[in-house]
């Protein structure tokens, strides 16, 4: 049996069972026939040994372990007919999304900082945010779905004043995989600190910026931008105003920016 998922599928911590039952109509308030559980990454389960006549597979089954109750109960009916010369046999069943989370309800936070020209953190978002004190304002963002979503596009601007500035958020989401991608200030330097942390999942920590953002129905993942100033290009104060070493706004108008640059997917 091969399930389709409408989102992503299994994640980290969860598993997935399907529940056999013989007949169409099962009592199912009684033990199934057999079960099989999915762990993240997997779309299909084998049951064996089974003689021809009717079955009904019934999921998400008893021991299934999901972060939210997301997918539509189903119980499908089947039938393995009888022919001597059958070796296997199987179906596919399309998983759906329960009502309350069909739909765009995905939301992705941006929040840009600006950092002095020499910071260096590695992967202890705790230490960019001790050394990173300014919002970058004026900064656009794109986010791109890739696969299933690849029509998706959405596009901001971090904000210049008040509970807006150095952020974006994008919402109404479908789930999928997301690429963001910027184009970055000239005077910082081409690879930016990024960490992610999921509503669902909590801190998923440092991710490099060719990872794309799974996002899952309901979920809402904020991403922090750490801009680094790389006093050896042209201009640094003239593009980004300049106080103390930190970045205090956005590119000037009329001012050269790089090229469109990943900040996560490929």
């Amino acid at each position: 049996m091969t399930l389709t998922y409408p989102d992503d599928g299994v994640g980290n911590g969860e598993q997935l069972c399907l529940a056999l039952f013989k007949g169409t109509d099962p009592n199912l308030d009684k033990p199934p026939l057999l079960s099989r559980c999915l762990d993240p990454g997997g779309e299909a389960v084998t049951f064996d040994a089974l003689p021809h006549g009717d079955y009904s597979v019934l999921v998400p089954g008893p021991g299934s372990k999901l972060a939210e109750s997301r997918y539509q109960g189903q119980l499908v009916a089947t039938a393995i007919p009888d022919e001597d010369q059958l070796d296997a046999f199987g179906i596919g069943i399309d998983l759906s999304l329960a009502p309350e989370y069909a739909g765009t309800t995905g939301r992705v936070q941006v929040n840009v900082f600006g950092c002095p020209a020499g910071t260096k953190a590695g992967t202890d978002e705790q230490s960019w945010a001790a050394e990173c004190h300014a919002l970058a304002g004026g900064v656009p963002l794109t986010l791109t779905g890739t696969g299933s979503i690849q029509d998706a596009a959405f596009q901001g601007v971090t904000g210049s004043k008040g509970p807006a500035s150095g952020r974006v958020e994008f919402t109404d989401l479908p789930p999928g995989a997301y690429e963001l991608n910027s184009d970055l200030p000239k005077n910082v330097a081409s690879d930016p600190a990024l960490f992610a942390e999921s509503s669902i999942d909590g801190s998923l920590g440092s991710i490099d910026s060719q990872q794309a953002l799974a996002l899952r129905p309901t979920e809402t993942v904020a991403v922090d931008v750490y801009l680094v100033l790389d006093p050896a290009k042209d201009d640094v104060n003239s593009v980004i105003g300049l106080t103390d070493a930190t970045i205090t706004g956005g590119v000037a108008a009329g001012s050269p920016t790089a090229g469109a640059s990943d900040l996560t997917g490929s």
